[in-house]
């Protein structure tokens, strides 16, 4: 579902070239849970950009789902994007000026799905939004915003799901409940998943946790 074959990353900073990544060698089966666990600025999130076409490789293979990311032009990997993955960001990424249904609908719009707003009010109810759909991103608290993100993202029936650090701005309860909904979505949906997290409890959850650390896998351990 997932292959990097030696990738590397190399971006410019002020004092000059940086390597982010560092001969990244990963596979991840059809279906798999994934965490991805290491220090900050060790590459957890730019090996998640990468993954998801957001970010080109210096150097290295990315395929996922079959389709080799580097061959891709950039409207060729935001239809990819569309069509078969979602993202989940630890800042939620709502549009201020859209309801909670606008927001999850717009997308799977813009994907020619058919009966959207359909689908994503019936999403909105999943994650226990339904009495909200009509409310803006500043009426929520970030608990239920990170809610409408999971609508948005799981809102395609998505083959991938990326998130990133997706608890890091909530309180320990309504982290739990983001949590538990984002594995009880993917298990009921098949997807694959990956999942950058700082907390073991949450990284135990997965099937398999990878370490990365200044930009290379320290261990890839199966539960």
């Amino acid at each position: 579902m997932i292959s990097l074959r030696d990738i590397h990353l190399t971006l410019d900073g002020p004092g000059g070239p940086v390597n982010i990544l560092k001969g990244i060698n990963l596979e991840i089966r059809s279906g798999e849970t994934v965490s991805v666990v290491g220090p900050s600025g060790s590459g957890k999130t730019s090996m998640m950009m990468v993954i998801a076409g957001l970010e080109n490789a210096s150097s290295g293979t990315v395929e996922v789902d079959g389709v080799v990311l580097n061959k891709k032009s950039e409207d060729d990997l935001a239809l990819f994007r569309r069509n078969r993955m979602g993202i989940v960001f630890q800042n939620f990424h709502l549009l201020p000026t859209m309801t909670a249904l606008e927001n999850v609908a717009m997308p799977a719009e813009l994907a020619g799905v058919k009966d959207a707003v359909g689908r994503a009010r019936s999403g909105l109810q999943a994650v226990g939004l339904g009495n909200r759909i009509q409310h803006y991103p500043r009426q929520l608290s970030g608990g239920e915003q990170q809610r409408v993100a999971l609508a948005r993202a799981f809102l395609i029936n998505p083959k991938i799901l990326l998130a990133d650090e997706p608890t890091g701005n909530l309180d320990i309860n309504t982290g739990k409940l983001v949590i538990d909904l984002l594995f009880k979505l993917s298990t009921q949906q098949q997807a694959t998943l990956v999942l950058i997290t700082h907390d073991p409890v949450i990284a135990k959850k997965c099937s398999r946790q990878i370490q990365i650390k200044d930009g290379s896998i320290n261990r890839d351990c199966e539960k």
